[in-house]
């Protein structure tokens, strides 16, 4: 097995059964051939062992013993991507002074991963106070191509989306995940291409509707619809744009604007390959007979 089919093993089994991939990102150190294999391989080991397991000092002492590892020698990139995700792992555990040694953007990116993996464990208060941390940070400027740009990106995401799906959200949760949501948009800009931008349209508008704020969620599930089909987006992509349009105008008191959406959405399902269509299952149900 390759290491880019070993780590795609490992993503596709750690959300059912993060106990086993721990064990099995433990044992397979070998697989890591190049320098380069080590940054995404702290990645998933810090996401294991911290937002599935909550084991954060197994997990950092697996990613010290990286550094012994023959690829990891001399190579500044691997002990940048060891030294940050052993960061994150601290801080999430709630050694907070952790972050000190870091700075600027890698400061940032701490911040952004500690924030995404602290709203995976329920943990909102921290994980918004990490993220609205790692945004004032990135004010300061971040340069093109840097890590921090991505990390912002998926956190914010990750954070408005756990967010969401908390059922008793108080007025600073609610704020917290829109402003995630925000961030996740501003930064996928930067760090994506526009299928990026346009599913981080689809989030603010839905972390908007949970907001109770629909003629916002309105105006960026518009821009969602707006960059499909600037970029000839897949019906796939056309159908969840047109859903939660149909779902924002009905929450806005708008029955025309629902009504033109969800025709959308329903034609653009019917062209959505069969294989795709149980994604898109909850947000067709929304959208009534």
């Amino acid at each position: 097995m390759t290491f880019d089919e070993f780590l795609a093993t490992a993503w596709n089994d750690h959300g059912d059964r993060p106990d086993e991939v721990a064990q099995r990102l433990a044992t397979s150190t070998a697989v890591i051939a190049a320098a380069g294999h080590i940054p995404p391989y702290a990645r998933i080991v810090a996401h294991v062992y911290g937002e599935h397991l909550g084991a954060w000092q197994r997990g950092v002492d697996l990613l010290r013993s990286l550094r012994a590892l023959p690829a990891a020698a001399g190579d500044a990139g691997a002990e940048a991507a060891i030294a940050r995700s052993v960061a994150t792992l601290r801080v999430a555990g709630g050694d907070e002074a952790a972050a000190a040694p870091f700075a600027g953007e890698d400061r940032v990116s701490v911040l952004a991963a500690v924030a995404a993996m602290l709203a995976g464990r329920g943990d909102f208060g921290r994980a918004i106070a990490a993220y609205r941390d790692a945004l004032a940070l990135a004010e300061r400027g971040l340069p093109d191509g840097s890590p921090a740009l991505r990390a912002l990106a998926v956190g914010g995401n990750q954070v408005a989306v756990a967010l969401e799906g908390k059922r008793d959200r108080d007025a600073a949760e609610a704020a917290g995940m829109v402003a995630a949501a925000q961030g996740g948009l501003t930064y996928w800009r930067r760090a994506g291409t526009w299928l990026e931008e346009e599913r981080a349209h689809y989030r603010l508008a839905r972390s908007l509707l949970a907001a109770g704020r629909a003629v916002d969620a309105v105006r960026h599930a518009q821009a969602c619809v707006a960059v499909c089909a600037g970029n000839d987006a897949p019906a796939f992509e056309r159908f969840f744009a047109f859903a939660v349009l149909a779902v924002a105008q009905r929450a806005a008191g708008n029955a025309d604007g629902f009504a033109a959406a969800r025709g959308e959405a329903r034609r653009h399902y019917e062209q959505v390959p069969a294989d795709e269509r149980a994604w898109c299952a909850d947000d067709l149900a929304e959208l009534g007979a």
